[in-house]
C-alpha cells in the first residue's frame, strides 16, 4: 500500500507509535523515527530497519534540522505526530506554566514540524500529514481539562485550516474517543474496565489506511470505544 514510501513517525517511543511503527512497516512505508531521546525508540528502530533522529520538537531549529535529515534520504512523503501531553483539573487551580505546557507540547510541536515538511511537499505537490487531537478537540468543550481541550482544538483547526491552503497534501486529525488501552494507563487507572479501551492497534490501521486511501480522502477520523 505505502510501498517504499518514506514515512516520519514522532514520539517515537511513545505508546501510539509502539503500534503505528509496525503497521506502518508492514504496509512497506520506508521508515524514520523521531524522539527527544534515542533510547526510547532505538529498539522499535532495530526492529523495522528505520533511521532515527532526536529532537526536540518545540524547537523550530531541530525540527527543520530533522525534515533536511529525511530528505537527504528520500524524498519524505507522509508524517505521523504522536507528541503530545496531557493534563487535568479545574482551570482556576492551574499553574500558570501549565498553559505553556499544553501549548508546547500539543501546538508549539506541530507548528513547528509543519513548517519544516510542508515546503518539501508543497513543492512536490503530494504528501499525507497526520496529527491527534482528542474527544473533547471533537466538540470543543472539555470541563476539567480545558487548556488540554484548548490545545487540541487548536491543533485541529490548523489542519482543518490547511487543507484548503496547500496543494496536493492531504491532513488527516484523529480524534480518540476515549481511553487509549495503553500500558501507562493501565497502570495509573488499574481499577478500570480495559475492554472499553480503544485498542492502539485499530488506531494504527486507520491511520495506515488514510495515509494510502486513493480517491479521496480523510480529514477528519474519531475513533470511539468498544460498545
Amino acid at each position: 500500500m505505502l510501498q517504499g514510501k518514506a514515512f516520519l513517525i514522532t514520539g517515537a517511543g511513545g505508546a501510539l507509535s509502539r503500534a503505528l511503527i509496525p503497521a506502518f512497516h508492514q504496509a512497506g512505508a520506508r521508515l524514520f523515527l523521531s524522539d527527544p531521546r534515542l533510547e526510547r525508540m532505538a529498539e522499535r528502530a532495530q526492529a523495522v530497519g528505520a533511521k532515527t533522529f532526536v529532537a526536540d520538537l518545540t524547537r523550530l531549529e531541530e525540527a527543520l534540522a530533522l525534515a533536511r535529515f529525511v530528505e537527504e534520504e528520500a524524498p519524505l512523503y507522509g508524517v505521523v505526530h504522536t507528541v503530545g501531553g496531557f493534563a487535568a483539573g479545574r482551570f482556576l487551580d492551574a499553574d500558570p506554566g501549565l498553559y505553556d505546557w499544553m501549548l508546547d507540547l500539543n501546538l508549539r510541536t506541530t507548528f513547528n514540524l509543519l513548517k519544516a515538511v510542508l515546503p518539501y511537499m508543497a513543492e512536490r505537490k503530494e504528501g499525507f500529514f497526520a496529527a491527534f487531537a482528542a474527544g473533547p478537540a471533537w466538540t470543543g468543550v472539555g470541563p476539567g481539562r480545558a487548556l488540554y481541550t484548548v490545545a487540541k482544538t487548536a491543533l485541529a483547526s490548523l489542519l482543518r485550516s490547511l487543507q484548503g491552503e496547500v496543494e496536493g497534501v492531504r491532513f488527516l486529525v484523529v480524534y480518540p474517543m476515549g481511553t487509549l488501552d495503553t500500558e501507562a494507563n493501565r497502570k495509573a487507572m488499574p481499577e478500570a474496565d480495559f475492554s472499553r479501551w480503544i485498542a492502539p492497534e485499530l488506531v494504527a490501521e486507520m491511520v495506515v489506511e488514510a495515509a494510502g486511501a486513493k480517491g479521496g480522502r480523510l480529514l477528519e477520523l474519531p475513533i470511539y470505544p468498544p460498545l
